[in-house]
């Protein structure tokens, strides 16, 4: 079991993320935490049939929306907790296919601002780690941070 971040969010945190904040379709891929860091962290998501299709290629389709919710761990992560957020900009780029495989996402910030978070994700196959894709991601924080509140009164 990975220690927890210097924030305390710890590995148990992110899968709680994943299994409680995620629509119901994404909580059926099975994602699961390998690891989180200070400006990180590692999913895994299990290679399924409902994943792939023609020989067991794993479609673009679960790659991209495993890449996008594997972002708000890596948030979540260096945020110290989960926070609202949406997705504001995801550029793709497939670099081979993967068959019958678990696929691996391997999660940083780029640059963190107040409102945006500039972030990577490398997609690799499990076993023989070979690059699948690399998604680039802006992320928009909504609302205050965790630990945070406003400073207006009412």
């Amino acid at each position: 079991m990975s220690p927890p971040c210097i924030s305390g969010f710890t590995r148990h945190d992110a899968q709680q993320v994943l299994d409680t904040v995620m629509t119901p379709w994404l909580d059926e891929l099975g994602m699961q935490v390998d690891e989180v860091t200070e400006n990180g962290a590692v999913i895994r998501l299990p290679w399924h049939e409902r994943i792939s299709r023609d020989g067991g290629l794993v479609t673009g389709q679960a790659l991209m929306s495993f890449a996008d919710a594997a972002m708000v761990v890596v948030i979540s992560s260096a945020i110290g907790g989960f926070h609202k957020m949406a997705t504001v900009d995801m550029t793709t780029t497939f670099l081979a296919p993967a068959y019958n495989t678990d696929i691996i996402a391997h999660g940083e910030i780029l640059r963190r601002g107040k409102r945006l978070v500039y972030g990577r994700i490398d997609l690799e196959t499990a076993g023989d780690r070979m690059p699948v894709a690399l998604i680039q991601t802006t992320w928009a924080l909504l609302g205050e941070p965790p630990g945070q509140s406003s400073n207006l009164t009412t």
